[in-house]
């Protein structure tokens, strides 16, 4: 009986001990090691990003072309789009300047930014091109 009011007591509880290889689990990183990614540099990212931004470019130049050579005389509402895409473009590339000038302590903040603004560009660029292809004869 003395055994059974050691149990209850939790004297036995001392001695239970985790599996290995759950000690072993939590020892490892979150992600395994096939999976992480090298981190890209500064100068690769703001590669990325003239480049993501040369695209947009070249694309806003073929649809202001299509638009153009359509012959179509109610373009105002789309010069206007083509005028706001490519101030916003510039400003972009504005910003890749400021991304290799912050200093590390605003990198996270300009980082943000600068995706917010790809995306938002790559949006109103999508949103144009379905718009012309909607009015321009092909």
């Amino acid at each position: 009986m003395a055994n059974k009011a050691k149990k209850k007591s939790g004297g036995d509880r001392a001695r239970v001990r985790r599996p290995p290889a759950t000690r072993k689990r939590q020892q490892e990183p979150a992600c395994p090691g096939e999976l992480n990614m090298p981190r890209q540099s500064r100068e690769e990212y703001v590669s990325g990003v003239l480049e993501q931004i040369g695209e947009f470019e070249e694309r806003l130049a073929e649809l202001e072309s299509d638009l153009e050579s359509a012959g179509w005389d109610d373009v105002g509402d789309y010069r206007g789009q083509l005028d706001d895409l490519r101030l916003r473009l510039k400003t972009a590339r504005a910003q890749s300047e400021e991304l290799e000038a912050a200093p590390d302590s605003a990198w996270s903040s300009v980082y943000k930014e600068m995706e917010e603004t790809l995306l938002e560009v790559a949006d109103s660029l999508e949103d144009l091109s379905l718009d012309l292809g909607r009015v321009l004869p092909e």
